[in-house]
C-alpha cells in the first residue's frame, strides 16, 4: 500500500536520519494545517476525499475493481466509497501512527458524515483487522477510520498497556479525522475489539467529542484479568506478552509485571503496585466521566473468554447509567466479532453494533435504546433472548446449601454407602464435620484439559465433559444436587461461600459447576478459581467465590453437580512446584456453605 503524504511534500530519498526527520516535520505541519483548518472552517466535507488523493476510476479499472484495498485511492464504481491505506498520523507526542480510513460517497451538498474510529486489537493492525466493517459502514454514510495502537507494527513508539500516551493518541486520531476527512467532529463514535476496546472506553471517558462507544472483548478493571481473586492468568498472560513481543514493542514493565504475578513469592506490596498500575488502565476508573457525559456504551462479550472473563465488565455495565447495550454470546477471547470486523460478514452482534452507531451518530429512531438492555445467547443453544437490564430484576435467585460428605460410611437406612459425596440442598447442614483434600494429585474435573483449545471447541457446541466417578476421593470433593423435576436456566454469575481451614498460609480452591446426566457424565457449565496467600494455618476463614459468568439450561431428569479441587491448567497455583497444601471445609450448625445460582 502506498503511503499518504502532504500535497507537495517530496518524500525523503537519502541520508540515514533523514526519514524520520521529514517524517516528524510533515506530522508537524499536518498539525499547523489541521489548527489553521479549524479556524477557518474550510469545507472539508467537500475536499476530503480530494485531499486524500481520491480520484474517479478509469474506465480499465472500473471493469476489474473488485476489493477497495486492491485499488486505494480509487473512488469505488460501485458504491462511491474510497479507501486510502498506509497513512502515517502523528500521535499526542508526534508518534506517527498506522492508519488507514474509508471515505463514504460524497454528499453533493458537502454535508459531513458521522464517523467512526476504530482502534486496534493487541498484536493486530489496522490494514487487516477492521477492513471489512469499515467498508460497510463507508457504504452506509460513514467515515471509518482505523489505527494500530502505538508500539504495533508499522505505529512507532512503545506498548505502553493502554497507558496515558495511548488514551492521549485516540485524542489526536479524532483531532486528524476532524480535520482531513469529510467526519463531523460533533458525530464521532470509537470503536473496537480486545485492546481496542479498553482504549476505546477510557478514551470516551477523557475525550466529549466521542458521542457513543462500541466496545467488544474488551476488560473493565485489569487487575481482575490479570490477578482475579488472587489468582494469575498464566495462559493468556504469555500469550500477551509472546504476541506483543512478535509484533510489537514492549515496555520492558510488561515482562516484569507478568513475572511477578506468577511468581508465588512475590510480595504483597508489589501485588499492590501492579494492582494501582492497572487501575489507571482500567475502563472502570473512567466511570464517574462516562456518566457524567452519559456517554452510550455498548459492550460486547464472550461467555468463552478466558482471557477478559465477562464478570468485571458486566459489573462495569451495570453502573452505567447512560444508554447502554450488552451483548452475550458463545465464544473465546474475540473470536465471535473477527468475521464481522475483518471480512464484513453479516454477524448478530455487528447487526446491533451498526444500529447503536445509527442511533447515536445518525439519530434514526430504530429503537435499540429502547430495547431490553441486555441480549445473550445461552451455551450451546440456537436462540437468543433479552433481560431488562443486569443485574436482572427478572431473574430468579436460588441458594443451594453444601451438605458434607463426611467419612465413607455404611448408612442402613438407605442401605447403601455414604461419604462419597456431598450433597446440595434447600436447607443448611445441621452437622459438625470436616470434607477435607489436598493438592497432591489433581482431578479429572478441568476447566477444559487443553487451555485456549477447549474452550474454543466448547464455543462451536463441543462441551468439556467428565465422568463424576472419575474424580479421586482425596483430591476433590463432589457435591450433588436432587434431580431436576423441570429445566433450570441458568443466567449471571454462580456465587460461593465456603467456610475453609487451610493447612498453610497459601493454597487455592478450584471450583466447577456440571449439568449431570443419568449416566454419570458431567457437562461443564462455568468454573471459577480462589486463592489465598495469607491465611492462619489451621484457622477457619470465609471463602467467597464468583464462578465466571454463563447462561445454560439444564434440562429435566439431569442434576447439579459442585466439584472443588486444588489446581487446572487455566489457574496459576499459589504455591512453588512440589510444595504441598490441604483444606477442609467446616461444617456445623448455624454456619452455612452456599452456592448461590440465578436462573429464569
Amino acid at each position: 500500500m502506498r503511503s499518504w503524504r502532504l500535497s507537495g511534500a517530496p518524500a525523503p530519498t537519502s541520508g540515514a536520519g533523514s526519514r524520520p526527520f521529514v517524517r516528524r516535520r510533515i506530522g508537524q505541519a499536518l498539525g499547523q494545517a489541521r489548527a489553521l483548518g479549524l479556524a477557518l472552517g474550510l469545507g472539508l466535507a467537500s475536499l476530503g476525499a480530494q485531499a486524500l488523493g481520491c480520484r474517479t476510476a478509469t474506465p480499465a479499472e472500473a471493469a476489474v475493481y473488485t476489493l477497495p484495498q486492491l485499488m486505494p485511492g480509487v473512488t469505488s464504481p460501485r458504491d462511491g466509497t474510497c479507501f486510502i491505506g498506509g497513512l502515517k498520523v502523528p500521535g499526542s507526542d508526534g508518534t506517527l501512527l498506522s492508519a488507514n480510513v474509508f471515505l463514504p460517497r460524497q454528499d453533493p451538498n458537502g454535508a459531513r458524515a458521522p464517523g467512526v474510529m476504530f482502534i486496534s486489537s493487541w498484536a493486530a493492525a489496522d490494514f487487516f483487522e477492521y477492513v471489512g466493517q469499515q467498508q460497510r459502514l463507508a457504504q452506509q454514510g460513514y467515515v471509518a477510520f482505523a489505527y494500530t495502537a502505538r508500539g504495533f507494527w508499522g505505529s512507532e513508539g512503545t506498548v505502553g498497556v493502554a497507558g496515558p500516551a495511548d488514551v492521549a493518541d485516540a485524542s489526536a486520531m479524532l483531532d486528524w479525522i476532524s480535520a482531513n476527512t469529510p467526519a463531523d467532529p460533533q458525530r464521532l463514535a470509537s470503536a473496537g475489539i480486545s485492546y481496542g476496546a479498553g482504549l476505546s472506553l477510557l478514551a470516551a471517558a477523557k475525550d466529549g467529542r466521542i458521542k457513543a462507544v462500541v466496545a467488544m472483548s474488551g476488560w473493565a478493571a485489569l487487575i481482575e484479568q490479570m490477578y482475579r481473586n488472587e489468582v494469575p492468568n498464566p495462559i493468556w498472560l504469555d500469550i500477551l506478552q509472546l504476541s506483543g513481543q512478535l509484533t510489537g514493542r514492549l515496555d520492558p514493565l510488561v515482562a516484569n509485571y507478568n513475572s511477578l504475578l506468577q511468581n508465588p513469592d512475590t510480595p504483597a506490596a508489589r501485588i499492590s503496585e501492579i494492582a494501582t498500575w492497572a487501575w489507571a488502565r482500567s475502563p472502570s476508573s473512567g466511570l464517574p466521566q462516562l456518566n457524567a457525559r452519559q456517554v452510550p456504551v455498548m459492550l460486547v462479550k464472550n461467555w468463552q473468554d478466558d482471557m477478559f472473563s465477562p464478570n468485571s465488565s458486566m459489573a462495569l455495565f451495570a453502573q452505567l447509567t447512560g444508554p447502554k447495550k450488552l451483548l452475550l454470546q458463545s465464544g473465546i477471547h474475540a473470536s465471535a466479532e473477527l468475521p464481522g470486523a475483518v471480512l464484513g460478514v453479516d454477524q448478530h452482534i455487528w447487526t446491533q453494533a451498526q444500529r447503536w452507531l445509527a442511533r447515536w451518530l445518525k439519530n434514526e429512531a430504530n429503537g435499540i435504546d429502547t430495547e431490553p438492555k441486555v441480549d445473550l445467547q445461552p451455551k450451546f443453544a440456537g436462540y437468543r433472548e433479552q433481560l431488562s437490564n443486569w443485574p436482572a430484576p427478572e431473574l430468579k435467585t436460588q441458594a443451594l446449601y453444601l451438605q458434607p460428605r463426611g467419612a465413607v460410611r455404611w448408612d442402613w437406612r438407605c442401605v447403601c454407602t455414604r461419604g462419597w459425596t456431598g450433597g446440595l440442598g434447600s436447607a443448611p447442614s445441621g452437622d459438625t464435620v470436616s470434607d477435607r483434600i489436598g493438592n497432591a494429585l489433581d482431578t479429572t474435573a478441568s476447566s477444559g484439559p487443553l487451555p485456549v483449545l477447549s474452550p474454543l471447541m466448547e464455543s462451536v457446541g463441543l462441551p468439556v465433559i467428565n465422568h463424576q466417578a472419575t474424580i479421586l476421593w482425596g483430591n476433590g470433593i463432589r457435591y450433588e444436587g436432587d434431580w431436576l423435576r423441570s429445566p433450570l436456566k441458568l443466567r449471571g454469575i454462580p456465587s460461593l461461600q465456603l467456610r475453609v481451614k487451610p493447612s498453610q498460609a497459601r493454597g487455592m480452591a478450584v471450583a466447577y459447576l456440571y449439568d449431570v446426566d443419568a449416566a454419570g457424565f458431567g457437562t461443564l457449565i462455568t468454573h471459577g478459581a480462589r486463592a489465598w496467600h495469607q491465611a492462619q494455618p489451621g484457622q477457619v476463614m470465609t471463602l467467597n467465590l464468583d464462578l465466571v459468568a454463563t447462561a445454560y439450561d439444564a434440562p429435566a431428569g439431569h442434576y447439579l453437580a459442585l466439584v472443588l479441587d486444588t489446581r487446572d491448567p487455566l489457574y496459576g497455583p499459589p504455591v512453588r512446584a512440589g510444595e504441598s497444601f490441604e483444606y477442609s471445609l467446616e461444617f456445623a450448625p448455624g454456619q452455612t456453605q452456599r452456592l448461590t445460582l440465578q436462573s429464569r
